[in-house]
């Protein structure tokens, strides 16, 4: 009964990963195959593969189908997933790593005395790099001195067995490993979000791979923009010249993979099936194509926040019986999230948006140039008609090359549309 009652509007669109190659809308799958034959030749281990690819692009879909592709292809392989970003700024990341490693081993009852062995002296590791840090503290009141002293103690006496265990924990955990999985196989570890966690965490997962992995048979599949490790990693060595960024990833990552760029098309066409009457509106994907490009995260999310506008104003994206209104909205929600100079203009001045698109001449094709007649704009406008992506955005009016496009509205009208943007939306940050 309740869900008769319910309008009839788009169900939001989720960002969760595709786990299965029969929801593969992206011609992921031979290039998952390609890795996969790849790893499963590998001989000499461990092997580290970097999938690069930027935010939003389908990095954790890509690890999650390749997952249950292994699984299938060879049960007896050994797969775990990892994900740093829940253990950042919460503890040592790298040792969350190490910790979730040997977890999967201690599923092997046979391994459960080296395995517990092994996580304590990590979690010693952790207890004195903490104690050691806090010397600077204990005068603060942070700890009592006796009790910092009494810490200090337990260091010295736990020192010798400490300096034992750095010298042979790869070979207790090459070991176990290789017991785990057997003479043949090998333990596959999908590390993810790597590039969400804080610079520090991110070379830290990094590090710990080379400082506790040594020869175990383990295959490490590590998702991450390749670009934003770089500038962590050349951050930390900006004082070891000629060490780059990339030159520190090419010592870690043997097999490196960027993710195979997504065209609008194939992007457009995974979506149809969910936007209701869009689906049909080209001159909506028109203003998507130019304002937004082919990000999926980014265009699902666009959507999102474009569905919610029309049901705040009592219209919705599943009956276009009011197309107009739905593609200004539309093109509202682009000016704020990429051209924000223009749209924070707008909050105080809401006739400059009709203003600057009567100066803008109309695209004639989908690659052709727009231009802009400088004589119809106002001093005040002189500015963002210098910006080519916005001048192309507003170019999508009617007598463009596709039919349809709404005009900018007057002031009045866009005022109240800037009311529900901001609503849905949020206002724009201060200084951005």
């Amino acid at each position: 009964m309740y869900a008769a009652n319910v309008p009839r509007v788009l169900p939001p669109l989720t960002d969760n990963p595709i786990d299965n190659f029969d929801l593969d809308a992206f011609g992921f799958r031979p290039y998952i195959e390609s890795l996969d034959t790849l790893v499963a030749a590998a001989q000499r281990l461990p092997l580290t593969i970097g999938v690069f690819g930027s935010w939003g692009t389908g990095k954790s879909s890509f690890l999650a189908m390749w997952e249950n592709h292994m699984n299938d292809r060879d049960p007896g392989t050994q797969t775990l997933r990892f994900n740093p970003w829940k253990y950042d700024q919460k503890v040592d990341v790298w040792a969350a790593l190490i910790q979730s490693l040997l977890a999967k081993l201690k599923e092997n009852q046979r391994l459960a005395e080296a395995t517990t062995q092994l996580a304590r002296h990590i979690t010693w590791l952790l207890l004195r790099g903490g104690l050691s840090k806090a010397g600077n503290l204990a005068t603060g009141g942070i700890f009592g001195q006796a009790t910092f002293e009494k810490a200090l103690d337990v260091i010295a006496d736990r020192d010798a067995e400490f300096c034992k265990f750095i010298n042979t924990f790869e070979a207790t955990f090459e070991q176990a490993v290789s017991d785990f999985v057997g003479e043949d196989g090998r333990l596959v570890v999908f590390v993810d979000d790597l590039d969400r966690c804080t610079p520090e965490a991110s070379l830290a997962v990094l590090e710990a791979l080379k400082l506790f992995i040594g020869d175990a048979r383990c295959v490490f599949v590590i998702a991450m923009d390749f670009d934003v490790v770089v500038s962590a990693a050349e951050s930390r060595f900006t004082q070891h010249p000629p060490l780059t960024g990339s030159a520190y990833l090419e010592k870690i990552i043997q097999i490196p993979f960027f993710l195979p760029s997504v065209s609008f098309e194939t992007l457009k066409t995974s979506l149809l099936p969910q936007v209701g009457e869009l689906a049909k509106s080209d001159e909506f994907w028109e203003i998507v194509q130019i304002g937004l490009g082919a990000n999926p995260r980014r265009v699902r999310r666009y959507i999102n926040v474009l569905n919610l506008a029309m049901v705040t104003q009592g219209l919705t994206c599943v009956s276009l019986d009011d197309l107009h209104k739905v593609l200004q909205f539309a093109e509202l929600l682009i000016i704020r999230s990429e051209h924000r100079e223009f749209f924070r203009y707008l909050t105080t001045h809401p006739d400059a948006w009709r203003r600057l698109e009567e100066a803008v001449q109309p695209l004639k094709d989908a690659a052709g140039e727009t231009t802009i007649d400088r004589q119809k704009v106002g001093p005040d406008l002189a500015h963002f008609a210098e910006d080519p992506a916005l001048v192309r955005l507003l170019g999508t009016k009617p007598k463009a090359f596709l039919s349809g496009h709404p005009v900018a509205p007057d002031g009045f009208v866009t005022e109240r549309m800037l009311s529900t943007v901001q609503a849905v939306a949020g206002p724009l940050e201060d200084g951005s």
